[in-house]
């Protein structure tokens, strides 16, 4: 593909919800309607949020979901260019889409670096105090699900009690960021058939080896349910 300079695009500011959807259609409209060839280099990143008055995540997130789509092509170290403007499809259920699944592989990516080691040094750093404060989570979440309650609450405190038997601020701390994600989704998986008792099972499987101090098979307890955790989310569309 020839490679040709970044065009000047016209853009509105953003200022409604769901920000890396807008942000993406209004780059659909404008490679589209500007009928931008492929190989067309778009702004970059600092162009595109100084033009539309989003965060850097915002923007990244924008255009891996229209590389998902197809519309675009990110060469790393160069920037995103245009694949094909006429890829995928320009309704917005399309473009969220590709924005859930792209969005659903980098959070798997970052929790599988974080909730391993951060399972590992669990295991070998928990105080009594901690270990209990984890089962009670476990506890609250059957108790939960025997009542007809939503678990999710529990299900996240879950992961942050490990994090925070990890004794390590900065694991801990990316943690804490990765649990809202998990409360937002967490209802819509409790709607999977089995799902509920299934995610207490997995639960109780990497306390075990918390609880033995173990922290090579808590590593890897924890890494199995992550990468069983995976397939549920594309039940949900989110794959």
């Amino acid at each position: 593909m020839a490679e040709t300079t970044a065009p000047t695009l016209s853009f509105q500011p953003v200022t409604r919800s769901k920000l890396a959807e807008t942000v993406a259609q209004q780059l659909l409209r404008e490679v589209r309607d500007k009928q931008l060839v492929p190989g067309t280099r778009i702004p970059s990143e600092r162009e595109l949020m100084a033009s539309l008055g989003v965060g850097r995540s915002t923007i990244r997130e924008a255009i891996n979901g229209l590389a998902m789509l197809g519309v675009l092509e990110i060469r790393h170290g160069q920037g995103a260019f245009v694949a094909d403007p006429a890829a995928g499809a320009s309704a917005p259920s399309a473009i969220e889409a590709a924005l859930s699944r792209g969005f659903t592989s980098d959070l798997f990516e970052a929790r599988m670096l974080v909730e391993v080691e951060a399972a590992r040094l669990a295991a070998a750093r928990r105080t009594d105090s901690e270990l209990a404060d984890i089962e009670q989570t476990l506890i609250d979440h059957e108790r939960a699900i025997a009542e007809g309650d939503s678990g999710v609450e529990s299900a996240v405190q879950f992961h942050v009690r490990i994090g925070e038997a990890a004794h390590n601020d900065v694991l801990a701390s990316f943690v804490y960021s990765l649990a809202e994600v998990m409360r937002q989704r967490g209802p819509t998986l409790e709607d999977v058939p089995g799902y509920r008792e299934w995610e207490i099972g997995q639960h109780r499987s990497v306390f075990e080896p918390i609880r033995d101090g173990d922290p090579d098979l808590a590593a890897e307890r924890m890494r199995a349910h992550l990468d069983a955790v995976l397939p549920h989310h594309a039940k949900i569309g989110l794959e």
